[in-house]
């Protein structure tokens, strides 16, 4: 089994990372890095072969990020007007007033 060199990268997210970063470049910078600090051509085509897999996983998150909010806006729109028609109405609070003299 091939290494995945990028495996533990964070993937970016639509509303972005929920964890920081650590490394201060990017993973474009890291690959380029890896990939001039290597002599051996093997090395360097697994590391590309490494990054094509982290932009796979990183296109299917977004794929499934973009499906599920589209699913639940169909929900919202589908269920909202039913489920709000079932809850109970808002009421104000009947304050008593004493009688005034005439």
């Amino acid at each position: 089994m091939p290494y995945d060199k990028y495996h533990n990268w964070p993937l970016p997210r639509l509303e972005g990372n929920i964890f920081p970063v650590l490394q201060s470049q990017g993973l474009e910078a890291q690959v380029l890095n890896d990939l001039a600090a290597t002599g051996d051509e093997i090395e360097k085509l697994e590391i590309l072969d490494s990054f094509a897999a982290y932009a796979q996983r990183a296109y299917r998150l977004r794929l499934a990020q973009v499906f599920s909010f589209g699913a639940s806006r169909i929900i919202e729109t589908l269920l909202g007007p039913n489920i709000l028609s079932r809850l109970p109405e808002v009421d104000l609070v009947h304050r008593g007033r004493p009688a005034t003299k005439e």
